[in-house]
C-alpha cells in the first residue's frame, strides 16, 4: 500500500485527490433519501432548493476553509470552536459532532449490508461486519490510504452515474416531474442538507493541499459542481422513472422499475458512495480524538471505531427519518459555530492565510438565520 500511495503522492495530482475526497466524503448515503424526500414536494422545487443549499454550502465550505488557514496546528470543528468560542463552545460542538457522526456511521453500516445483499445474496449482518472491517482497517491507516481510496471509487461513482444515465433514461416519464405533491418543504431540507454536507473533511483537504493551500477554493466550487451535476441529474432519473412511487432508498425503486441491470448498477453506485463516505466521516472522527484531545493514535481510533459497531451489534436498525434529523438540527447547528468561528478568526486568527473572504457580515448572518428557522422547523415536524 505504501508502494502505490507514493505513485498516486504526485503534486500534480494533490488537485484530483482533494476534489475527489470532498466529493466522495460529500456523495454518500444522503444521495439515496434525497429522491424520496424531493418528491413530496416536487422535482422543480426539490431542484430549486438543491441549488439554493448547494451555493450555501459553497459559502460555509470556503468560510470553514479559511478558518483552517487563519490557524496554526490540526484541529478538526470542536478544536477551532474551542480556540475561537471557548471551552463551552468546544464541548458543544464535540458533542453535535460525535452524535451526529456516531449516527451517520451506523445508518452507512446498516445501508451498506442490505446493499451488498442484494448484489451477492447471505446475511446482511455478516456484510455490515465485513464492511465495517475493511473500512476500518482503511480509516486506520490514515490519510495517505484515504485519498488512493477516495480518488479510485469516486472515479468509479462517476462511472456508475453515467451507465445508470444511459440505463435509466429511456423509462423517464417526464409526466412523474410535473404531479403536485403535499408542499411539506421541511422534508426534503433536512436530507439535502445532509446530502451536501462536507465541512468536516475540510481540515483533510487543508492537509492533502499542502503548499497549494491557496487552490482549496477551486477544489471546493470543483467538487459542489460536480455534485450538484449528480445529484440534479439523479434526482431526474430517479423521479422520472418512478415519481410518487420513489422509495425511501431510491436504488430499490429504480432497480425494481428498470430491471436487473439497474440492480446491479444502482446497488453497485449506493455500495460506492456509503464506502466513500463512511471511511472520511470515520478519519474525520479519528482526526477529533487524535488532534483536539490529543489521545494516541490507536486509542482515538478506537474510540471513533467502538460506538457505531457496538450500536449495531446491539441491534440498532431504525434509521428511518434519522438523516432529516442529523441534516436540519445536528449539522444546522454545527454550521452555526463554523460560522461564528470565522468571525472571531477574522481578528484571532494565528497565521496568515492564503486566501480571505473579507468579513462576509451579512451573509453570516443570513446563513445563521436559514440553519435556525430550518432546525426549529425540523424538530417542530418530528413531533
Amino acid at each position: 500500500m505504501k508502494e502505490f500511495g507514493r505513485i498516486f503522492h504526485n503534486p500534480k495530482l494533490q488537485f484530483a485527490e482533494a476534489t475527489a475526497t470532498l466529493v466522495g466524503s460529500i456523495v454518500g448515503v444522503g444521495i439515496l433519501g434525497m429522491p424520496y424526500a424531493v418528491s413530496k414536494v416536487g422535482f422543480i422545487p426539490g431542484l430549486l432548493m438543491l441549488i439554493a443549499l448547494t451555493l450555501v454550502n459553497i459559502v460555509l465550505l470556503l468560510m470553514f476553509s479559511e478558518v483552517t488557514l487563519r490557524t496554526r496546528g490540526n484541529h478538526e470543528i470542536p478544536g477551532y470552536g474551542g480556540l475561537y468560542l471557548g471551552a463551552s463552545t468546544k464541548l458543544i460542538a464535540f458533542l453535535i459532532g460525535i452524535i451526529g457522526g456516531y449516527g451517520v456511521m451506523l445508518v452507512q453500516i446498516i445501508a451498506q449490508g442490505y446493499i451488498v445483499q442484494a448484489l451477492f445474496g447471505g446475511s446482511a449482518t455478516a456484510w455490515s461486519l465485513t464492511f465495517f472491517i475493511i473500512a476500518g482497517y482503511i480509516i486506520y491507516r490514515g490519510v495517505e490510504a484515504v485519498r488512493v481510496i477516495e480518488l479510485l471509487m469516486t472515479l468509479a461513482i462517476s462511472v456508475i452515474f453515467f451507465l445508470i444515465g444511459l440505463t435509466a433514461q429511456p423509462h423517464v416519464d417526464t409526466q412523474n416531474l410535473i404531479y403536485t405533491p403535499s408542499r411539506d418543504f421541511i422534508i426534503p431540507y433536512g436530507v439535502i442538507l445532509f446530502a451536501l454536507s462536507g465541512t468536516s473533511v475540510i481540515p483533510q483537504i487543508r492537509e492533502q493541499m499542502q503548499k497549494f493551500e491557496r487552490r482549496m477554493p477551486l477544489v471546493i466550487l470543483a467538487a459542489n459542481l460536480i455534485i450538484f451535476v449528480m445529484y440534479a441529474g439523479f434526482l431526474w432519473l430517479v423521479l422520472g422513472v418512478t415519481g410518487a412511487h420513489t422509495t425511501q432508498i431510491a436504488t430499490i425503486g429504480l432497480g425494481n422499475k428498470v430491471g436487473s441491470i439497474m440492480r446491479v448498477l444502482g446497488n453497485g453506485l449506493a455500495m460506492f458512495t456509503i464506502s466513500t463516505s463512511f471511511i472520511t466521516i470515520g478519519l474525520s472522527m479519528r482526526r477529533v480524538f487524535q488532534y483536539d484531545y490529543q489521545f494516541p493514535r490507536f486509542k482515538a481510533w478506537l474510540t471513533a471505531m467502538a460506538i457505531p459497531l457496538t450500536l449495531f451489534v446491539l441491534g440498532a436498525r431504525n434509521f428511518i427519518g434519522i438523516i432529516g434529523i442529523v441534516g436540519g438540527v445536528i449539522l444546522g447547528i454545527q454550521n452555526i459555530i463554523v460560522i461564528t468561528s470565522y468571525w472571531k478568526a477574522q481578528k484571532d486568527g494565528t497565521r496568515r492565510p492564503e486566501f480571505t473572504m473579507g468579513r462576509m457580515s451579512l451573509a453570516g448572518v443570513i446563513l445563521i438565520g436559514v440553519y435556525s428557522v430550518g432546525a426549529i422547523l425540523t424538530i417542530l415536524g418530528a413531533f
